[in-house]
């Protein structure tokens, strides 16, 4: 397996203040990250996954997104996670954002991904999809995949999962923009989903009946956690410890779930949770699932 982590850019990472995008209450109008801190904690997951028992793959981050007129900055590319799905066996789906600003990060990354032998695929502009990475967990080796419906619609989530052949889709509504913010699957050393761990609280009634309805049917664990351990509220940010990066045997996330379930299920499933701060990248609505991608 192959992971993706873009470097940081040269200018400082929203050195200039965050933007607001819609349904990510993360994010506060010019506030500006600790830039010794966003280097210190880029360079800790960096060096982690090195160490992890797969191919990392670094990409410089676009001088076109990095330019001087702070207007004209996008500094967002860094969670790549966003930019495209990825069938984890060589086929690429890019992007298709609701959020119009961040289309051309994805645009760029296609051209990446193109130069190094990746079949790139583009939903059509004919058909009223939308998709963002970051809505996604692919589980390649049951060929499940979970989506989000907030920044996708329905159409793209079923295109996706068309496209990739899956034999399974379970579409999670929510009003918080990314589904990685509130779920992640985990996945043993055999590379077969067997739990996920989940803020159903902030998931609509439907798609909390019918995630209970799929890991029973299938028996996987489901862990409930609090809004804590997602990404909280309007009123008070949550820790972001379900966005993990879940990998064979591995679930890389931000800091440690304050539900003692968690822990027992990982335990029960063999599974190694490893932390990495990423104080700063929260205050842009993203963490350790949003700054890696599978390839």
């Amino acid at each position: 397996m192959k992971v993706l982590i873009s470097h940081l850019p040269k200018n400082k990472w929203w050195g200039h203040g965050t933007p607001i995008y819609k349904d990510n209450p993360a994010m506060r109008q010019g506030i500006v990250p600790n830039q010794e801190l966003v280097e210190i904690e880029m360079y800790i997951l960096t060096q982690l996954f090195n160490r992890l028992p797969i191919d990392v793959v670094e990409v410089d981050f676009p001088q076109f997104l990095d330019q001087q007129n702070l207007d004209q900055r996008q500094h967002d590319f860094v969670f790549v996670r966003d930019l495209f799905i990825s069938n984890q066996k060589g086929e690429i789906i890019i992007s298709k954002f609701s959020e119009k600003a961040r289309q051309v990060e994805s645009d760029i990354m296609e051209v990446m991904l193109d130069s190094m032998g990746y079949k790139t695929v583009r939903i059509p502009e004919t058909i009223n999809a939308t998709a963002e990475g970051g809505e996604f967990y692919y589980c390649s080796g049951q060929k499940i995949l979970f989506s989000g419906a907030c920044r996708n619609n329905i159409r793209g989530a079923e295109w996706v999962a068309q496209e990739f052949n899956v034999n399974e889709l379970v579409i999670l509504k929510s009003n918080v923009f990314h589904l990685d913010t509130l779920f992640t699957p985990v996945i043993d050393k055999k590379n077969k989903l067997r739990g996920v761990v989940a803020c159903t609280e902030l998931m609509e009634k439907d798609s909390k009946i019918q995630l209970k309805d799929f890991t029973n049917r299938f028996g996987i664990d489901l862990v409930e956690v609090d809004v804590e351990d997602s990404i909280g509220t309007d009123q008070a940010l949550g820790e972001f410890a379900v966005n993990c990066c879940p990998l064979p045997g591995y679930l890389i996330g931000p800091t440690r779930f304050r539900s003692l379930e968690v822990n027992q299920l990982l335990s029960k499933l063999d599974v190694m949770h490893i932390t990495v701060p990423t104080t700063q990248f929260r205050l842009s609505g993203g963490s350790v699932h949003c700054l890696t991608n599978e390839l």
